[in-house]
């Protein structure tokens, strides 16, 4: 479902799947334009910002994509449902899925500024692995969520777009984690520090009990994901009543 759903985003356009690694590419370069030269925006210390901007939104990209698409994954396919049965919790996650694919292609991307810019790769790069799986968690607790309040309410494309677009200006996607006062990230924006840390992580960054704060911001993203699956759960014998 997660390959479908790729071929599907891509089949009739030109460059087909080259737009995953382009509209991230084209959005970054803008964006970080705009914020370095007319807003003089900082990123990293010894880093161009346009590889931190990249890295950063890279990340930030994995979540906000994946919980857009995850929103319509039951609505959107109301006749597959209808047609047979399956556990429904696969469509949510064949959308994450699908975007991690993107996510990839991106890091590829990375890579490449990281050379051109000879930014090096440094071990504590390793960290950002762990990290990952716990905002892969964090996603796909809202993604199970929003898919499946979207059959009840079909506002929730809507607000998921408006909070998603919010919720970034309020990470550290666009500066640096250590520009934002540590207690506001770990209890009310654990996903913006698991966004900050792994960039700092890629990118060598200092990384000084890291695992403090990432071990809160594990506990919310675990919390996330069993709320979302419940949730989901309980939305999920209405699905063939309301579709």
């Amino acid at each position: 479902l997660a390959l479908r759903d790729v071929r599907v985003r891509y089949q009739l356009s030109v460059l087909g799947i080259y737009w995953a690694v382009l509209n991230p590419l084209l959005m970054a370069t803008v964006w970080s334009f705009v914020f370095s030269r007319l807003f003089k925006m900082q990123g990293m210390q010894g880093v161009p910002y346009l590889v931190f901007f990249f890295c950063s939104f890279s990340f930030w990209s994995f979540f906000s994509n994946s919980v857009q698409s995850a929103v319509s994954s039951l609505t959107g396919n109301a006749t597959l449902l209808a047609k047979s049965y399956f556990p429904r919790v696969i469509l949510p996650t064949a959308s994450v899925a699908a975007r991690f694919i993107d996510f990839l292609l991106s890091l590829l991307v990375l890579g490449i500024f990281m050379v051109i810019y000879r930014v090096p790769l440094r071990p504590s790069a390793a960290i950002a692995i762990p990290l990952f799986v716990l905002e892969a968690m964090f996603t796909l607790g809202m993604a199970y969520l929003f898919s499946s309040l979207n059959v009840l309410f079909r506002d929730m494309q809507q607000i998921a777009g408006v909070l998603l677009m919010v919720w970034m200006y309020l990470s550290p996607v666009m500066y640096p984690l250590d520009n934002v006062p540590s207690a506001y990230l770990i209890h009310f924006n654990p996903l913006g520090t698991l966004n900050g840390l792994q960039t700092k992580a890629i990118l060598g960054s200092s990384l000084a009990g890291w695992w403090k704060t990432a071990a809160i911001s594990g506990a919310v993203c675990v919390v996330m994901l069993v709320v979302g699956y419940f949730v989901f759960k309980r939305v999920e014998r209405l699905v063939s009543e309301v579709l």
